[in-house]
């Protein structure tokens, strides 16, 4: 009976382990399918940031413009990144894609846009990708009043599309 009992759990453990090895791999395809995806150049098409307060209320939104926006993100085999600026600054920079919780992340290395390093990818396709990050206790000025205020949260978002 003991030897019947540890077959079983011998076999339980086995098909545990073989389960577990089939979720890994298919989280493994989706971080290396995005990153297949993101070869090649892409244009900035908007940005824009919300502002929330305490409650979780939009404040206040508004387009960002900076000299160092990057107007194109390039990216090659390797995991590797070339920002484009408007004021002509080109960083090359290594960059790691990882999920959790079903979310993509993408970290770049060596790089900032936005002050960001680590961006949320929230949607991915062959032409088109949508990054966001967040922020806390962010100062902004209110445009029509010219106040400068501070919100408790702010969510940057980048759209890009393929070149």
């Amino acid at each position: 009976m003991k030897l019947t009992s540890a077959k079983q759990m011998l076999s339980i453990a086995i098909a545990f382990m073989a389960l577990v090895a089939v979720g890994c791999k298919k989280d493994g395809s989706q971080v290396e399918k995005i990153n297949d995806d993101l070869i090649g150049k892409w244009a900035v098409q908007s940005n824009h940031i919300i502002y929330f307060d305490q409650t979780g209320q939009k404040e206040y939104e508004e387009v960002l413009v900076a000299n160092g926006l990057a107007t194109n993100v390039s990216f090659v085999k390797g995991a590797k990144a070339k920002i484009e600026t408007q004021d002509s600054t080109i960083v090359n920079t290594p960059y790691n894609l990882a999920e959790e919780r079903s979310l993509i992340y993408m970290k770049l290395n060596d790089a900032e846009i936005f002050n960001a390093r680590v961006w949320t990818l929230t949607d991915v396709t062959k032409n088109e990708m949508t990054w966001q990050t967040n922020f806390t206790n962010i100062k902004y000025e209110d445009k029509d009043t010219g106040e400068i205020l501070e919100a408790p949260k702010a969510e940057l978002t980048l759209k890009f599309y393929k070149e």
